[in-house]
């Protein structure tokens, strides 16, 4: 795979406008259109069939302790923002960040219609656009699996380079000795595991994790998510249909009985993988700005400039008088904010 085609699949990715259903004439609920169609493409299998029949927002907790004092999490791959509105719940100042421009235009709409305060930008999981010694929680859930083992390593050097000296990381994937995934889709994997812009999900064993991870992070340690899937939530039940609520609950079933039985843990199908910074950093400036920013009475998802470095050169960036721009003084470049969405990849730079 050339840089070219590397370049030309993430521009899809970034601008493409993904197909959804007709919206009905009659449609009503508090849930757009779009949303509900996002929802059903990012939350699983379980919730294909419930495009139009979503009444709310699914709200799910996310796993993790509470906090106080101003902490900041950090969601890769944030899709239609669940998780940012479930940080905040728990604590944190949440950020998002997407590859897909329309994911990050829909999280607004999402942290709008909940009346909190949380931030966008399009970056890729592998350059990560921000300062070093930023965020005290780096959450994903069914992201980075979907990535080639060079991105996947890439975004774990990134973690280790984002993570306050307090912070760590909790991330979402799948275990390749699940007891389903074994008999599935992990046989099936070599047709395509090393296709560099492939999304379909690779598939590591506890052992294999451990040794990836500690390369670029410390005290790993993994925990049960869910069996018979590798999204399933305790949440589901409350917005699937009855054939998926049983099936959910058998998931729910088998993960309860890790905390019986030793070594059940190992077989599930989808695992949280935690680790904490392994290098040394120093705390950037940038993130006490953000802060004031963020406390002021007003919002702008622009606050968050802050954080941001250039994906292509590293340094700050500056926002253009008309607030169209981040620009790279130093290296003579800028990247295109839409709809105050910052596009910070670095196959998007412009010459100024």
């Amino acid at each position: 795979m050339n840089e070219e085609e590397i370049i030309n699949s993430n521009r899809r990715k970034i601008y493409e406008r993904l197909d959804y259903l007709p919206e009905p004439r009659d449609y009503h609920s508090k849930v757009s259109w779009i949303v509900q169609n996002q929802i059903a493409a990012t939350n699983g299998v379980h919730y294909v069939n419930r495009i139009g029949k979503l009444n709310e927002y699914p709200f799910y907790e996310l796993p993790v302790s509470q906090v106080t004092g101003d902490k900041i999490m950090l969601d890769i791959g944030s899709g239609w923002g669940r998780w940012l509105i479930s940080g905040q719940k728990k604590g944190y100042i949440p950020v998002g960040v997407d590859i897909r421009l329309e994911f990050c235009e829909t999280q607004q709409e999402t942290l709008n219609y909940h009346g909190v305060k949380g931030y966008s930008v399009v970056g890729d999981l592998e350059n990560l656009p921000f300062h070093s010694c930023i965020f005290d929680l780096i959450w994903s859930f069914s992201v980075i699996q979907h990535t080639h083992f060079d991105r996947l390593t890439n975004c774990l050097k990134a973690i280790d380079n984002l993570l306050t000296d307090s912070g760590y990381t909790y991330l979402e994937f799948p275990n390749k000795n699940g007891l389903r995934n074994r008999f599935g889709p992990v046989k099936h994997q070599d047709a395509y595991k090393d296709d560099y812009n492939s999304w379909d999900v690779r598939y590591y064993s506890p052992e294999e994790y451990k040794m990836i991870f500690e390369k670029y992070l410390k005290s790993f340690s993994y925990t049960n998510h869910s069996f018979l899937g590798i999204g399933v939530l305790k949440e589901d039940l409350k917005y699937v249909s009855i054939k998926n609520k049983l099936l959910c609950s058998l998931s729910l079933l088998l993960s309860s009985m890790t905390h019986i039985i030793p070594g059940m843990k190992s077989l599930s199908d989808s695992l949280y993988l935690k680790a904490i910074k392994k290098s040394f950093a120093t705390e950037n400036l940038g993130r006490n700005q953000f802060l004031k920013n963020h406390q002021s009475e007003t919002f702008s998802n622009l606050d968050i400039v802050p954080l941001l470095k250039c994906p292509k050169y590293g340094g700050s960036l500056v926002l253009s008088t008309d607030k169209k721009k981040l620009i790279s003084e130093e290296a003579g470049i800028y990247y295109q904010i839409v709809n105050d969405i910052p596009i910070l990849i670095s196959s998007e730079a412009n010459r100024i």
